[in-house]
């Protein structure tokens, strides 16, 4: 290549890199431009813009008295307090000036105040302090600064204080739901706040509404239970009562219609008040109803019993030796009455309950059928009550039962089942025959009132034929005639029923003084309307601690005040001469 050529080439070359080297000059500088424009464009905006949230309310919950319904859990108005940090400017003095003057009007530290202010001070909202008394809101608003304002909002409120509070559940201060029905059906019952987005001016000064980029609040829906404020309260005072007089460690009770499924009372004692949530400690917020099982002792002969019968393997009236009062069984341990028995028909069994005599009843039946009836009945798998920590009790897998078990499962030991658990079995005794699954919920509505969700009874299965069912009945009412029972007695209705007291079992055998006393009745006795259990546990063994003494007559208490209340007919002679109503 001669040398003008050459020169030309690299001339060309020269001028092409320096092109490209413009034209990536050029694509960065309008990259650059572009970036700053759109950050100004949000800067500006963000300063010609303000958004205030529109606090949504939450959903209710109410319980039944009667024909209309009561708030168990509501939300009322009440006025908070924020500041703009923004808005205080750079200079120390001012903000240490709006500290001392907001920390006076709130009964606030100063400089805990100041310390807020500065530590968010590029922030457009926080919150000083809320659920603000008429006299500090009004201290705020006389401040009369551009940057510390007042906020409406919903706070939750418990009006009947602790009634069924173990049920409902409480709510924290930030709406965050902490047990109960508010944590289960927190989807239905949470608020969306809505926002307002509105032009203002420099001094932050509302100009024109933004529809566009505001959002309307959503307020939640309501819960109407099947729960009954006025048998709620019958149940509550009883078990309070039970648990004081015999200084136990904590009792439970359940009212529920044994026809539906549905629960009409529940409580855990002792328990709290959900508007002083934190003054109380986790196990008095515990729902021991669902969450705490125990041996249930005699109350599950008459389960046992049915079944075996329902299954053909003996009848009520088939004769048991119950060894007058003592039986050394193989591979069973020493078994014990406490009233010595020759021979009994399998009723009398049930009536007086004999330990011996269920003991011989579980040898009739086996290990097999005594684990598929105490699984059939719902033991050892949680009900599905719309409540959270149920616990499924405890029930050993098959493999694990031995010749113990064969002789003390059907006396109510080695199994361990919830208050809630046993009140459901029961209620297949008094149905015909049918496990149902337990109801709180009646309905679910919107906001204006319309329901969204109704709840039907619900049968989980079979678990007696309807004339074991029957015959299962009309022993529990001669437990209640001429036995075990005789405490609960009513007056003006016959009854069912059946006492229990269970040993309470530690890490190396059973707990020495500690038992559990228990009592589920009914009535009437031909078709339930109403069953009630009540379970009492670890009480000073030397003020009492059976079933028949620390529960059923508290349970007599809750049938006789629901009866009257819910006007069942009476079935009774009124001139029966037992004490009570």
């Amino acid at each position: 290549m001669s040398r003008p050529l050459r020169e030309t080439w690299k001339a060309n070359v020269l001028f092409a890199v320096l092109m490209l080297a413009v034209v990536a000059l050029v694509v960065r500088l309008a990259l650059l431009i572009r970036t700053e424009r759109d950050w100004g464009t949000k800067l500006a905006r963000g300063q010609e813009l303000a958004s205030f949230p529109i606090p949504a309310r939450a959903g209710s919950i109410y319980a039944l008295a009667g024909r209309r319904y009561v708030p168990l859990a509501t939300s009322r108005q009440v006025p908070s307090c924020y500041a703009d940090p923004s808005l205080m400017g750079g200079n120390d003095a001012d903000r240490t000036k709006t500290a001392i003057r907001v920390g006076e009007a709130l009964g606030l530290d100063p400089i805990r105040v100041y310390q807020e202010l500065v530590r968010r001070d590029d922030s457009r909202f926080l919150w000083l302090k809320r659920d603000l008394t008429d006299r500090e809101a009004e201290a705020i608003r006389a401040l009369g600064h551009r940057a510390v304002r007042i906020q409406p909002e919903w706070k939750r409120v418990y009006p009947n204080e602790g009634l069924a509070a173990t049920v409902v559940g409480f709510r924290r201060v930030d709406g965050v739901p902490g047990g109960g029905l508010e944590l289960t059906h927190d989807a239905h019952l949470e608020a969306r706040d809505g926002k307002n987005t509105v032009l203002v001016d420099a001094c932050r000064r509302p100009l024109w509404p933004l529809v566009d980029e505001s959002r309307i609040p959503r307020d939640g829906r309501h819960l109407l239970l099947h729960l009954d404020a006025v048998i709620q309260e019958y149940l509550q005072k009883a078990v309070t009562e039970s648990c004081v007089r015999y200084e136990a460690k904590w009792g439970t009770g359940v009212v529920v219609d044994p026809q539906t499924g549905a629960i009409l009372a529940m409580c855990s004692v002792p328990s709290f008040n959900p508007n002083r949530y934190s003054d109380a400690d986790a196990d008095r917020r515990t729902n021991r109803a669902v969450s705490c099982p125990f041996e249930p002792g005699s109350v599950a002969k008459p389960i046992f019993a049915a079944a075996a019968v329902d299954a053909g393997l003996l009848s009520w009236d088939t004769k048991i030796f119950c060894e007058n009062g003592s039986y050394r069984a193989p591979r069973g341990g020493t078994i014990r009455d406490h009233h010595p028995y020759g021979w009994l028909p399998l009723t009398d069994v049930v009536v007086h309950s004999s330990n011996i005599g269920m003991a011989k009843v579980g040898e009739m039946v086996g290990n097999k059928t005594l684990h598929e009836v105490a699984r059939r009945f719902g033991f050892g798998r949680r009900t599905g009550v719309e409540l959270p920590g149920e616990s499924p009790g405890i029930i050993r897998p098959l493999p694990k039962w031995d010749g113990y078990s064969l002789r003390r499962v059907p006396f109510g030991q080695e199994i361990s089942v919830t208050s809630l658990q046993l009140a459901m079995a029961y209620c297949a005794l008094a149905n015909g025959g049918l496990l149902l699954e337990p109801r709180i919920v009646d309905r679910i509505t919107d906001p204006n009132g319309q329901t969204v969700w109704k709840g039907e009874r619900k049968v989980v299965r079979r678990v007696l034929s309807p004339a074991a069912a029957s015959q299962a009945l009309d022993v529990l009412r001669q437990v209640v005639e001429r036995g075990t029972g005789k405490p609960s007695r009513l007056r003006h209705w016959t009854s069912v029923g059946k006492t229990g007291t269970a040993e309470i079992a530690g890490p190396g055998g059973y707990v020495e003084g500690a038992y559990v006393g228990s009592y589920v009745g009914g009535a009437p006795a031909e078709k339930p309307a109403v069953l009630c259990l009540i379970s009492i546990y670890w009480p000073d063994a030397t003020k009492g601690y059976y079933g028949g003494k620390v529960a059923a007559p508290y349970v007599k208490e809750v049938l006789a005040k629901t009866l009257t209340y819910l006007d069942v007919p009476p079935d009774r002679d009124v001139t029966f001469a037992s004490a009570g109503r």
